[in-house]
């Protein structure tokens, strides 16, 4: 399969995680600040050491480049998110530690990836889907689901694809719609 990358985040168990891989994403995402799905750093040990693959952390406002690097050290990591603002010169710090920076603040000129993602991340709201005219690559999250994503990659053609509520059922992931998700990303060539 062809497509763009396709990202799940919030996983909160191993076994998640290798259903995840197993219907094919390219990276799963750790929620590591409040959040409905924050998992601890041993959980998020405990899902790496349990399922590996490309794992990318996801941080918000809160957190501190010390705390990041304690994380970092204890967690076997692909890269790290950064919702909203962060420490001046942060994706130089994680390049020096061989990660990827994906960022949704589109000032910050030295990120991997722009993630281009709901103002309530998480919340599976749709929102404008529009991407700027300037940079990249770009990833788009907020409000996709199996049957919206393969438009919206035909249409905005993006590097890749970002996922959580829209592949839960009751609030917990369903392996079902991680797969249709998946599927319906990668038969969608930009």
């Amino acid at each position: 399969m062809n497509g763009p990358v396709v990202k799940i985040c919030g996983i909160q168990r191993p076994e998640m995680a290798r259903s995840a891989w197993a219907a094919g994403a390219d990276f799963l995402g750790l929620v590591l600040t409040p959040s409905r799905r924050q998992v601890t750093v041993e959980q998020a040990r405990e899902i790496v050491e349990g399922a590996p693959g490309r794992y990318i952390a996801v941080f918000d406002d809160a957190p501190m480049l010390t705390t990041a690097e304690r994380i970092i050290a204890e967690v076997p990591l692909y890269g790290v998110q950064w919702h909203g603002s962060a420490a001046p010169g942060w994706p130089r710090w994680l390049h020096d530690h061989g990660l990827l920076a994906v960022t949704t603040d589109l000032t910050v000129a030295d990120a991997d990836v722009w993630l281009l993602d709901n103002p309530q991340p998480g919340s599976g709201q749709v929102w404008s889907w529009r991407l700027p005219k300037t940079g990249g690559p770009y990833w788009l999250a907020g409000g996709l689901r199996p049957d919206n994503v393969c438009e919206l990659v035909a249409r905005l053609k993006p590097a890749g694809v970002d996922v959580s509520s829209g592949v839960e059922r009751n609030g917990e992931k369903a392996v079902d719609l991680i797969e249709q998700f998946v599927r319906e990303a990668k038969r969608c060539n930009p």
